[in-house]
């Protein structure tokens, strides 16, 4: 029977993760059996029953369970990646790709290729939204009489990425609440309408206001496409793919301004 004093220590070396899908999945892990967990391995050091009881609990709360040793085979991966040649429960075909994974990196399905595409997809539109209005504002301050306010004319420019910064700190329970396909899908819908929406404003408020109403998606967006990303992609080219990202969202500002630069000289 462990000591009394001893229940203080105990309760803080333990540690609950938390299901990215569902909050509701609590698995508790005792770090001070398990330190690398906390910056390494959230699985490093869970007793291989312990690991697959919790498993077959995740398939069954999710109606998976005809996929039930896929899963517990990713499970024991994940957990041992470096030591998967000693796993059991693989075959040799399972062995197989495992391997290639090091040696042909980048020899991956074209569904993965297709998702990384689309999230690319949502990154341009990023960008493009960041400068949509760039030469909108060589005439809404004239249009809307604020051309001599120019704090409130950079407040207006800075709008989406003032509510988005704080629209940022929702991402976390809106994913939990939505996952990220889902969530991805709703934020998207925050650079179609608010986008068209500025085009037919009729003062700096209403400019201002879909602006706000845009940067919220814009917020969300960005601090939940990069995260689908990372979760999708092998871990050896995890790099590269997940800063596809930025790498789309500042071509498109490149493109965005030059498309403004060509507007301006046949003007």
């Amino acid at each position: 029977m462990a000591h009394p004093s001893s229940e203080p220590t105990l309760k803080k070396d333990m540690a609950v993760l938390e299901h990215v899908e569902d909050s509701k999945d609590l698995i508790i892990v005792d770090f001070q059996q398990n330190v690398n967990a906390k910056i390494c391995n959230p699985l490093a050091g869970i007793p291989k029953q312990d690991l697959l009881a919790c498993v077959a609990a995740f398939c069954a709360s999710y109606e998976l369970t005809d996929k039930l040793s896929i899963f517990e085979k990713g499970a024991l991966v994940a957990q041992n990646p470096d030591s998967f040649e000693s796993i059991e429960e693989l075959d040799d075909e399972d062995k197989r790709h495992l391997r290639r994974e090091v040696t042909h990196k980048w020899h991956l399905p074209r569904t993965l290729y297709f998702t990384i595409g689309l999230c690319s997809l949502g990154s341009a539109i990023q960008g493009w939204d960041n400068t949509g209005a760039n030469g909108a504002n060589l005439s809404f301050p004239e249009e809307f009489g604020i051309v001599h306010n120019t704090w409130l004319v950079g407040f207006i420019n800075a709008a989406p990425t003032i509510s988005g910064l704080f629209a940022a700190w929702a991402a976390d329970p809106l994913n939990n609440m939505m996952g990220r396909r889902g969530l991805i899908f709703f934020t998207a819908l925050f650079s179609v309408f608010p986008v068209l929406a500025q085009a037919f404003t009729q003062n700096w408020w209403g400019l201002l206001l879909t602006r706000l109403i845009m940067g919220i998606g814009m917020g969300i967006k960005i601090t939940t496409i990069p995260i689908m990303t990372s979760e999708v992609v092998p871990a050896t080219i995890r790099g590269g793919l997940v800063m596809s990202f930025q790498l789309w969202v500042a071509s498109i500002l490149s493109v965005n301004l030059e498309i403004i630069l060509i507007v301006l000289v046949k003007l």
